[in-house]
């Protein structure tokens, strides 16, 4: 009996919340994982070193690979959306996945699936709307700022790759991201909720998020763009009165006005106070089924390990 070859699975953008994460699960799943690093390079611990900005890659991580793993760009929550900051978010991102496309084009590799990151910010705002893959982007800095990073991912296509992409929602996660800053305020006794608190939160378990990227390098019938995102989103209200309800507190659920957000965070306020209602019928289409399908067992499985 033969012993099943170990893929390679290199990551870009692989430091972070997601990446970190992924790189637990897949290594769990017997394969091996390597990472782009901007500092700490090291091949023997699978760390080798790039530089978007600069257009600096080792090409001998590109050589090793079996599949790409995109994940690279600044966190669009990490400060206010400034001129600056603005650019940075947009170029981290283009710059990753212009040298990742042109380097698979100039050197000799056996890559043949690309997954690349992308949000369901790409639709911006749109009420109580189900929102599928085939819905437009928004006009804002989001929505174009997605469309550029996808536009960019497309031309993984040059170099023949089977490419999927995936819009991330709001990730959950004991290790931080979006419910953090929320589990810090209930320490407090308040429960925030944004705006009139109707917009929608399409959010996901981190390990159905990692779970969703494993399918997609098992299954080579999975191509194209899907939403990342749970079956069952709920409006911030609704989110905010379960995080209560399971923290079994009796914090004070307090509604922020958009304005005030707007004073506090600037543009950046559309982080909490736009919402959209992703769909996950079509990676569902596939055969995947979601360990965390309702919010109350994504949280208390978070809650559970604080």
């Amino acid at each position: 009996m033969t012993t099943p070859e170990i893929k390679t699975v290199l990551l870009a953008g692989g430091s972070g919340l997601i990446g970190s994460r992924l790189k637990e699960h897949l290594e769990s799943k017997n394969y091996r994982v390597l990472n782009f690093t901007r500092k700490g390079a090291d091949p023997t611990k699978g760390l080798y070193h790039w530089d978007p900005e600069k257009k600096v890659i080792d090409e001998a991580a590109i050589k090793q690979a079996d599949i790409l793993i995109n994940l690279a760009g600044t966190s669009i929550a990490d400060g206010r959306w400034t001129a600056r900051q603005k650019r940075k978010i947009v170029n981290s991102r283009i710059f990753a996945t212009e040298l990742l496309t042109q380097t698979l084009l100039s050197t000799p590799n056996k890559i043949t699936t690309v997954i690349n990151a992308s949000a369901i910010g790409i639709y911006g705002q749109t009420d109580n709307r189900i929102i599928r893959e085939d819905n437009y982007p928004a006009n804002d800095f989001l929505g174009l700022t997605c469309k550029r990073w996808e536009d960019a991912a497309a031309n993984f296509k040059k170099s023949e790759k089977r490419l999927v992409i995936f819009r991330i929602g709001l990730v959950l996660s004991e290790d931080g991201g979006f419910l953090k800053p929320l589990l810090k305020a209930l320490s407090f006794g308040i429960a925030p909720v944004f705006g009139n608190g109707e917009q929608y939160q399409s959010w996901i378990h981190i390990d159905d998020l990692c779970k969703m990227i494993n399918k997609a390098i098992i299954n080579d019938k999975i191509e194209g763009i899907y939403n990342a995102v749970g079956p069952c989103p709920l409006s911030n209200f609704n989110f905010m009165k379960l995080l209560v309800q399971l923290k079994e507190g009796n914090q004070l659920i307090i509604k922020i006005p958009g304005f005030v957000m707007k004073l506090i965070m600037g543009e950046m306020s559309a982080l909490v106070l736009d919402g959209t209602r992703a769909s996950s019928k079509k990676f569902e289409e596939t055969g995947f089924t979601f360990t965390y399908p309702q919010a109350s067992h994504a949280l208390r499985n978070i809650l559970d390990k604080h």
